[in-house]
């Protein structure tokens, strides 16, 4: 009894740790690059963006992605928000 409940307490801590967000962590590490008009860019896959759906007007964004050679890379620009204002 004392072992199954010593087994339960392990996988409970660890469990967390098991189904973190592996996306949400991959470009952590990686320090963004700003983007200028004309840069080239590789990009295979996007991995992760900043979600600006609930913005207004210009603001900053990042996207994580992959290039061809499975690189990871972050990149930083400026876009409209999606959010329109109501008022005008």
């Amino acid at each position: 009894m004392k072992i199954a409940s010593i087994v339960s307490a392990v996988i409970s801590s660890l469990a967390p740790q098991v189904f973190a967000d592996p996306v949400k962590d991959i470009g952590a590490h990686i320090p963004a690059v700003d983007y200028h008009y004309g840069m080239q860019l590789d990009i295979a896959s996007v991995l992760q963006r900043t979600d600006n759906s609930d913005k207004t007007g210009v603001v900053p964004t990042i996207v994580i992605y992959r290039d061809s050679l499975g690189e990871v890379h972050k990149l930083r620009y400026l876009e409209w928000g999606g959010k329109t204002n109501q008022n005008g």
